[in-house]
């Protein structure tokens, strides 16, 4: 289900019957507290006891921003974080709001619904429970005035060693040349634009920032000091079978979106020419020696590779004609700034 069909199917949520809840277009009339500079994105994925108090640090660090707007996305049915949500809602008015799904649809969906309603020119996402200190989130969203999102770099204090880094940024440095040394850290601070023009869906937030860089904005690191807070339960485990499949999926949209024939027209003719090759020899043998092709299996296999490889190469074909007929609809470039 993508995040387009969570915005128009009903869900619980609180104060529903508030204006702020209908997603505003900037600058319209319904647009209550458009003067806010800051939205924070907070997607809330487990049941939380400390989120109240949590909030109160993230606020108080952000305070120099003016009015803050906090936006809370509850992954599920969380009882006592909804009821801590509700009392801050009520006290603090339009400045905390939070979206409640009715069921688990995934931090892909939560940041998306975020982004919708956020109406800030600059987004701040966090995660309920500190994952850096609050004290550098200020230093995070200053950056934003030479970068288009900035993700947080988490170190140790120890030789500068990285706090949190594990197998997934190991293979990702290697197969993608991925420049981030902490991806699984979810605290960063990004332009509207890049809200706007990126799609989430599936596991790819974890890899939100090599998504932007591939759109062509400018995404850099910044290095905070750990704020001692549980990393959500995905992103503590280790690289396990469905991370590897998100890892395959992000390097094919990175490498050979717009050009899937690279990819299937090389593998495919890998595999036609193996075949074409061992079934040359078996034919050459049959002809020069007189051995026989009956009850040869090996005859069967090489008949399948040349198949699988004419098909692999009409999948590649197929992909490039749909990508040149919506190529028109692509874009995989930005303009920084025009000079006239």
């Amino acid at each position: 289900m993508s995040a387009s069909d969570l915005m128009t199917r009903p869900t619980a949520s609180l104060h529903s019957d508030d204006p702020a809840l209908t997603a505003p277009q900037p600058g319209g009339a319904s647009d209550v507290g458009a003067d806010y500079q800051l939205s924070v994105v907070v997607p809330v994925s487990r049941e939380s006891d400390t989120i109240r108090h949590d909030h109160e640090r993230h606020a108080a660090a952000l305070a120099e921003f003016g009015p803050v707007e906090f936006i809370y996305v509850l992954d599920g049915q969380f009882p006592r974080a909804t009821a801590a949500l509700e009392a801050l809602s009520r006290e603090a008015g339009h400045s905390v709001r939070a979206l409640v799904f009715n069921q688990t649809f995934g931090e892909a969906a939560a940041l998306s619904v975020g982004f919708k309603h956020a109406r800030a020119p600059r987004i701040l996402t966090l995660v309920p429970e500190p994952q850096v200190d609050p004290a550098d989130l200020p230093d995070l969203v200053h950056r934003l005035d030479s970068a288009d999102m900035v993700v947080a770099r988490r170190t140790s204090g120890v030789g500068g060693s990285v706090f949190g880094a594990g197998k997934m940024e190991w293979v990702l440095k290697r197969i993608l040349q991925s420049p981030f040394a902490d991806l699984r850290c979810r605290v960063r601070a990004l332009k509207r634009e890049v809200a706007e023009e990126i799609i989430l869906y599936g596991h790819q937030h974890r890899f939100f920032p090599l998504l932007a860089l591939r759109h062509g904005f400018k995404v850099v690191e910044q290095t905070v000091r750990p704020g001692g807070g549980l990393p959500p339960k995905d992103t503590s485990a280790p690289l396990d079978y469905s991370m590897i499949l998100d890892v395959v999926t992000v390097f094919f949209l990175l490498k050979f979106l717009k050009k899937p024939f690279r990819f299937f027209g090389g593998f495919g003719l890998a595999v036609l020419a193996l075949g074409l090759v061992a079934t040359g020899w078996l034919v050459f043998t049959r002809l020069a020696f007189g051995t026989p092709l009956v009850d040869r299996p090996a005859l069967i296999l090489s008949s399948l590779m040349v198949v699988l490889g004419v098909q692999i190469i009409a999948v590649g074909l197929i992909g490039e004609i749909v990508t040149f007929a919506y190529t028109k609809d692509m874009r995989d470039y930005r303009i920084e700034r025009i000079i006239e």
